[in-house]
């Protein structure tokens, strides 16, 4: 009997890593779904595959289960960085398309923000080109969390302080964060406009938590389960984070946000 017990450990060994590693290939196939729109090789679809399991697995470690298949589309472009341009589509279903260039290291890809801040845009809903400002400050906040979770930066808060810092400038007027930071997009001045709009986040984030009210990404988490799917307005997504806050610290902050004069938001909340 003893000279049979190396293998049959080996056996139930290599039979519980077949269960696990199908579990993780049907959890994986429920949060996304790969399509090669372009020629890859075997090499290419390994890394970039790879890459985004990565990027999957650390967003919604984050943001919490979707409750949809995000529908992720690869197009080949060549580019002096990994990811040159990627953007979400909200039509018949939640999808994103990257445009890649295969030639760097996975390494380099996985240290790319751009899969994190397009995974963070689909934890809320398509609000509309006039609430461009909320739904990428909102991703550019998220960005910097779902990396500090994964161990790929140090301190978040540091990392959207050090972006926001050479964009303040732009803010330091008596219009609106909101109605600047809307500005600033129209004029594709990007870095201005996302960084502003995430000063929303931060504030928020903060709030939560002086209030006992946990963090913006855990709240983002349960977002996920009672409200992602019926929310189809600002309006909505404010009252339903409001609601399960048990607070109304979104509803002031957007008054706040679209009311008060920049400059004097930022010396408010210290920004």
């Amino acid at each position: 009997m003893a000279k049979w017990l190396p293998l049959l450990v080996l056996l139930l060994a290599s039979s519980g890593s077949c269960s696990a590693d199908s579990n993780n290939s049907l959890a994986q196939e429920k949060a996304y779904k790969l399509h090669w729109q372009q020629d890859f090789n075997p090499l290419e679809q390994t890394k970039i595959s790879s890459w985004l399991e990565q990027s999957a697995t650390s967003s919604l470690a984050v943001l919490g289960p979707y409750p949809f298949t995000m529908q992720l589309y690869i197009y080949r472009r060549p580019a002096n960085e990994p990811v040159p341009w990627a953007n979400t589509w909200r039509d018949s279903s939640q999808q994103i398309h990257f445009y890649v260039e295969p030639a760097f290291s996975l390494q380099q890809f996985t240290q790319d923000w751009t899969a994190y801040h397009e995974i963070a845009h689909l934890a809320l809903p398509f609000l509309g080109r006039s609430n461009a400002w909320f739904a990428e400050g909102f991703a550019s906040f998220m960005q910097y969390h779902i990396m500090q979770q994964a161990g790929l930066i140090e301190n978040a808060g540091l990392a959207i302080s050090a972006k926001f810092a050479p964009q303040r400038e732009h803010y330091q007027q008596q219009t609106s964060m909101a109605a600047t930071a809307a500005l600033l997009l129209g004029q594709r001045r990007f870095p201005a406009g996302y960084w502003g709009g995430a000063q929303f986040f931060v504030v928020a984030d903060r709030q939560l938590k002086q209030q006992g009210k946990g963090s913006l990404t855990s709240l983002i988490s349960s977002y996920q389960h009672c409200c992602r799917l019926q929310d189809d307005t600002l309006a909505e997504v404010i009252v339903s984070l409001d609601t399960l806050s048990g607070s109304k610290i979104f509803s002031e902050l957007m008054q706040q946000f679209d009311q008060l004069p920049a400059e004097q938001f930022i010396s408010r909340h210290q920004l």
